[in-house]
């Protein structure tokens, strides 16, 4: 039980980042990004691009990369966001200034999501890839076993959680951009530059999102198809918390995180203990899906929502 609580963290961890970058993009932006799966792992495939022309500089003691996978990781968020920005004005821009719906706009982000998913079949393959070699996880107390690279996973999660919280508490922009996700109108006749709020939102979303990308490609290996795969729990955990609260997401993505590790575990074991040949991992999005439907039964607006 308590391996698969820390296992659930560590999962959370990567929701997290994602859940952020959807809850800003949604609550400023008014739309939910179908694209925000595959920048994902663009971002991931960015980092091994990176990883693979620069020098060898070793690892750090215990890990199983070195001072490159960090420059990686900025390399990867400085990309994306400069994507994001180009795909803004190119399409979404537009789209806001013809006053596209929402759903408009959400279906025009899934057709991104298939550009960036063409471009890493087509650069890179459908093969898996790895950053580096397999590593083996340390026992601790209680039967928890951890790797030294899901520690790295879980303080950087909190290190980009806490910048991007001061940031938006501290930074004139940041304030800017909690005004225009409280009324947009006012902020408007405030004098509050909405088209700089709007580039902000989008670097600070897909930047946090392509660093997750990275923290996933650590964890298990890099696919095509990985950013689409979370890309559902990640949305769960949005909507479970209520859109556009901060730490709500970070507590919707650790709620689903350790419930998918622990109920598909724990019915795992009992299907292997009735010597039943099934897959559990298989149902994880299905487990996401019912808590989502729970508490939107108890709860429409969300567990943080205000219900305005």
């Amino acid at each position: 039980m308590a391996n698969l609580f820390v296992n659930g963290i560590i999962l959370g961890s990567i929701f997290t980042l994602g859940a952020i970058g959807v809850t800003l993009i949604a609550d400023i932006l008014n739309f939910f990004n179908f694209a925000h799966g595959d920048m994902l792992s663009f971002g991931a495939y960015l980092a091994l691009f990176f990883v693979g022309i620069m020098p060898g500089w070793g690892n750090f003691p215990g890990l199983s990369f070195g001072p490159a996978m960090i420059l990686a990781i900025v390399f990867a968020m400085a990309v994306m966001s400069a994507f994001a920005l180009f795909f803004d004005k190119i399409l979404f821009k537009p789209l806001r200034e013809r006053g596209s719906s929402e759903l408009f706009l959400a279906l025009s982000s899934l057709g991104v999501a298939f550009i960036f998913r063409s471009i890493i079949r087509l650069v890179w393959g459908p093969q898996a890839k790895y950053y580096g070699g397999l590593q083996m996880a340390k026992r601790y107390p209680f039967g928890i076993t951890v790797k030294p690279d899901e520690f790295f996973i879980v303080g950087t999660t909190l290190f980009l959680v806490v910048v991007v919280y001061l940031f938006l508490k501290r930074t004139k922009i940041g304030k800017a951009m909690r005004a225009a996700s409280d009324n947009k109108t006012l902020a408007r006749v405030t004098g509050i530059e909405t088209e700089k709020v709007v580039n902000w939102t989008w670097i600070i979303a897909v930047s946090l999102t392509a660093a997750a990308g990275v923290l996933y490609g650590i964890e298990v290996q890099l696919r095509p198809i990985m950013g689409w795969n979370i890309l559902i729990p990640i949305f769960v955990a949005v909507v479970v918390a209520g859109v556009g609260d901060l730490w709500g997401a970070m507590v919707g993505a650790m709620i689903i995180g350790i419930a998918q590790e622990m109920l598909t575990g724990l019915l795992q074991n009992m299907f292997n203990a009735l010597d039943l040949d099934v897959l559990m991992t298989a149902y994880k999005p299905a487990i996401a899906f019912v808590l989502m439907v729970i508490v939107l039964l108890v709860r429409p607006q969300g567990i943080f929502g205000t219900g305005e």
